[in-house]
């Protein structure tokens, strides 16, 4: 499992990348249009759904490399086996809170759906999609979470042993 896991996790950080060129060339044919003073309807707003879909797919890579921001302030004061605990306890918040907000986003993605929610314009933008794929992104978010508490609680459990053999 957590070799498919981490599989698909690497896959879509170098989708991510890719994306990156997608939107650069968005950007470049948005601004080289409305310099040339006829403006294509739809450049900015795709480059805009494409760097949503760039952010959720990066978040489980980020979460498996743990390159994500995170203040260490008190884990660095406290002993090792109580900043273990107090990391598990955050990680338990986050995993909680996390699938929360892939529930309430997987509502919303299937009322954009129903309603076929889009940006107005000549040829109306379909908003859905997007919704989708932070969903399925998110789910993989919280996958990979629930895979590093995972790993926490065995070093736990591997700690407790080593320490009682010293006693």
């Amino acid at each position: 499992m957590k070799y498919v896991l981490d599989g698909t996790t690497n896959v879509l950080a170098e989708i991510c990348g890719w994306l990156l060129l997608i939107v650069m060339g968005f950007i470049t044919t948005d601004l080289i249009s409305r310099a040339l003073g006829t403006p294509i309807y739809g450049v900015s707003e795709s480059a805009m759904f494409v760097m949503i879909a760039i952010v959720y797919l990066g978040l489980p890579y980020a979460e498996k490399t743990q390159t994500h921001v995170r203040v260490e302030l008190v884990l660095d004061r406290l002993p090792t086996k109580a900043a273990a605990i107090l990391d598990l306890l955050v990680y338990l918040l986050v995993a909680g809170t996390m699938i929360l907000i892939l529930y309430a986003v997987g509502l919303n993605a299937q009322n954009a759906l129903a309603s076929r929610q889009a940006i107005a314009g000549p040829t109306p933008l379909l908003i859905w999609p997007v919704k989708f794929v932070m969903v399925a992104a998110l789910a993989l978010y919280c996958l990979q979470i629930l895979s590093t508490v995972f790993g926490m609680l065995r070093k736990i459990g591997e700690a407790n042993p080593q320490e009682q053999k010293g006693q």
